[in-house]
């Protein structure tokens, strides 16, 4: 890995607008003789002792008072950056910080990078990539669940678990290489056997990460909703009750929505964007029948789909054409408009065979979510927000595919999810070879391989590209 670079670096690390404060971070081995240079108080920056707060003036080259701020010295290595920083805290409001920046950079420093101050952090060993990717997913969090899984990441706990399993790698790697200077004759099947179980050990620890893996991305990154059907089934009051707000515009006039109208809600933890789509159906109209085609599109790229049927009316053909259209995996069929039913005889019972081109059979009743030959079916009332409970966990348990979230932190990322499959594919093909009497010189290489992939993931072998990629997703300041 690259060497913690020795040029100082500034930012402001708050974000822009009206606020109470605003920060100007400044880092590198000439962070306190710089901000000494513009700084104006009773004492110097240099004589002071580390995280101690100190009250002055930021001046320009001409003199001239800029702003009054308190500035923060930190000395290395006990810093974020495991470099001197200094912090000025400014007025809030763009202006102040900008102006303060302005004569940092007047001062001989340079203008930070997205990500730079914890790429430091990164680079002077005081994080790993893991961690240092968490502080962006704290900063990005859109749930309290998706910072909790980030907290537990920048605390360590996942590289903890990877550090568990680098080890066990290690060990399974020193193992094989040492067949490699004997001759299959002289290999007790019994050595082999053991050396072959120290790879399994290997891979249950790696299935046991990827468990929890569709929990994790979908915390980090999110799931989309489409709310689809036929005109005037009750899809944009739907998008309003889950809401609990009104957001899309109610209509008793068929086509009133015309374009998706997308809105994020928290379920469960998750991040879920729900998309109330127009309603299928054949039109001359072009705006409508635009609508209809990005509707398709929504729900052909959507993680759960939601058919919403009018039960009032029964299985049309038109909800039996949209049905066949539909990947009934991911789709729940919601039967709106229950406060409607009026026939006390009516036995709370709605057939779905008809459904998804006649594979799915059985009723559900009224107020209950069961699986309708393998398709999740809920009974509710929009305009009453009635049966939303059970839609709700109908939808958190498609997202988690019918499991919980572990206590332990979570693989959240994509990145990482991708090197701990490369990790069980090399595992699996070594493991293969040892039980098949492969040579073991092969056996070797794909450990290495899969060491090398688990490495991608905490920084050990990550390539410079992939550094980069990761760093540009932060904000300038941090």
């Amino acid at each position: 890995m690259r060497a913690t670079p020795g040029d100082t670096i500034a930012a402001i690390a708050t974000a822009v607008g009206p606020g109470g404060i605003a920060v100007v971070r400044i880092t590198g081995p000439g962070a306190v003789v710089t901000a000494d240079r513009i700084f104006k108080s009773a004492r110097r920056l240099a004589d002071v002792s580390s995280h101690t707060v100190h009250h002055g003036h930021i001046v320009d080259p001409t003199g001239r008072e800029v702003d009054e701020v308190l500035a923060t010295v930190m000395l290395a290595p006990n810093t974020y950056t495991t470099q001197d920083v200094v912090e000025f805290g400014c007025h809030g409001g763009a202006m102040p910080a900008r102006r303060v920046l302005e004569v940092c950079l007047e001062a001989g420093v340079r203008m930070a990078r997205r990500g730079e101050f914890t790429e430091r952090a990164l680079l002077g060993g005081r994080i790993d990539l893991i961690q240092a990717e968490a502080v962006a997913d704290i900063v990005a969090a859109k749930t309290r669940r998706g910072l909790e899984f980030a907290l537990g990441q920048l605390e360590g706990g996942l590289s903890q678990r990877l550090g568990q399993l680098r080890e066990e790698l290690l060990t399974f790697r020193a193992e094989v290489e040492s067949l490699i200077d004997f001759s299959d004759d002289d290999i007790e099947r019994s050595t082999l056997s053991a050396i072959s179980e120290l790879g399994h050990t290997c891979s249950r620890s790696v299935d046991l990460l990827l468990s929890d893996c569709a929990v994790g991305a979908a915390v980090r990154e999110g799931v989309s909703v489409a709310i689809v059907g036929r005109p005037n089934v009750g899809k944009s009051s739907l998008l309003n009750a889950l809401l609990r707000r009104e957001r899309a515009i109610v209509t008793a006039l068929p086509g009133t929505t015309r374009d998706a109208i997308e809105e994020t809600v928290d379920l469960d933890g998750v991040p879920v964007c729900l998309i109330d789509t127009a309603g299928w159906r054949s039109t001359r109209d072009p705006a409508e029948a635009e609508g209809v085609a990005r509707a398709k599109a929504a729900a052909a790229g959507a993680d759960v789909v939601l058919l919403v049927l009018d039960i009032t009316r029964g299985v049309t053909s038109d909800d039996r054409a949209i049905g066949r259209q539909l990947d009934k995996e991911r789709t729940i069929v919601v039967l709106n408009k229950k406060d409607l039913v009026r026939d006390p005889s009516w036995d709370s019972r709605f057939e779905t065979r008809e459904l998804f081109g006649g594979g799915v059979g059985g009723t559900i009743d009224e107020g209950e979510t069961e699986k309708a030959g393998g398709v999740e079916a809920v009974v509710v009332s929009a305009l009453r927000s009635d049966g939303l409970t059970e839609l709700r966990r109908a939808i958190s348990m498609a997202i988690f595919e019918g499991t919980a979230a572990s206590a332990a932190p979570a693989v959240t990322n994509v990145r990482h999810v991708d090197a701990l499959k490369r990790v069980a594919q090399a595992l699996g093909r070594a493991i293969g070879l040892l039980e098949q009497d492969g040579p073991a010189e092969l056996a070797a290489i794909e450990v290495a391989d899969a060491t090398w992939a688990l490495g991608e993931i905490t920084g050990e072998t990550t390539p410079e590209d992939v550094l980069r990629h990761i760093f540009e997703r932060f904000c300038v300041g941090k």
